[in-house]
């Protein structure tokens, strides 16, 4: 599948590793897609989220209050929870489903336009397309409507 990715494409996943990393996640997940999209350095996705008013910290922020808010539906404590090392033994991320699932969509993204090459917008438009989930949840709390950012960003490829 990453033959087609695009050298942008490719850090954007890099990072997405990095920012899994760097939040203690056992997994990669859409939303450590979705803050590597936000970087600068990913271009024209990073633009499509800052005109949303969705920089790295604010997409975190609306990260979090979805992560806690899950938390308390099933009744874990979040401070106990966040504060937790990771498990001993714990390495690497490995790929999570829903950042395989929103790199599918992306494939599926670059297909329907007829795109010989995935760029990083397709890759938003792959986390921006899920219909559930953590991302859907966060960013409905950052009170911005995926298929709008979706619609933006396809005007931007």
């Amino acid at each position: 599948m990453f033959e087609r990715f695009t050298r942008d494409a490719r850090a954007v996943v890099k990072r997405s590793h990095e920012e899994a990393a760097r939040l203690r996640s056992p997994t990669i997940d859409a939303e450590h897609l979705l803050l590597a999209l936000a970087a600068p350095a990913s271009g024209p996705p990073a633009q499509v989220l800052a005109d949303a008013g969705l920089d790295r910290e604010r997409l975190l922020a609306a990260l979090d209050a979805e992560l806690e808010s899950s938390l308390e539906a099933i009744g874990v404590p979040a401070a106990e929870l966040l504060e937790q090392a990771p498990p001993s033994g714990w390495r690497s991320p490995r790929w999570g489903q829903s950042a395989k699932l929103a790199m599918e969509r992306s494939v599926h993204a670059a297909a329907a336009r007829r795109d010989r090459r995935l760029l990083p917008g397709h890759l938003l438009l792959g986390v921006l397309r899920a219909e559930a989930g953590t991302v859907p949840r966060a960013l409905a709390r950052a009170g911005v409507d995926p298929p709008q950012l979706a619609e933006r960003m396809s005007a931007a490829l």
